[in-house]
């Protein structure tokens, strides 16, 4: 049995009921494959320095066509979060990133040693 992918354009209303059953199903495993992996197949990735630097991009920009998802990272100058992101600002597009819409801010703590404390919104 070939891997099915997830596909944007599944479920449709015209489709019967089985159909959209299986498609439903097909994308929830294929979008549970990707949290797993840490990427969709059929996105690329790219970190861009922007005002960082090689090692610390401003931007982490995965995309998939026209669409991009972007996260902005802010990274630690001192202390345990010394060099490590400290927060993320993820955007979408979906016109080759001309414009993004924000999607949610994410923050990430560190102890002294640089172990991670806490992460969310």
């Amino acid at each position: 049995m070939a891997y099915a992918p997830f596909v944007d354009s599944k479920p449709v209303a015209t489709d019967d009921g089985l159909d959209v059953i299986d498609d439903i199903r097909e994308n929830l495993m294929a979008m549970r494959d990707a949290v797993v992996m840490g990427m969709m197949k059929g996105w690329s990735y790219a970190p861009t320095v922007g005002t960082g630097s090689a090692s610390q991009p401003q931007y982490y920009i995965y995309s998939k066509g026209t669409e991009r998802l972007r996260a902005t990272v802010t990274w630690g100058t001192s202390g345990g979060a010394n060099g490590n992101p400290t927060q993320a600002v993820w955007e979408y597009s979906s016109n080759s990133g001309s414009t993004y819409d924000s999607i949610d801010t994410r923050s990430i703590t560190y102890d002294a040693d640089g172990n991670v404390t806490a992460a969310g919104p």
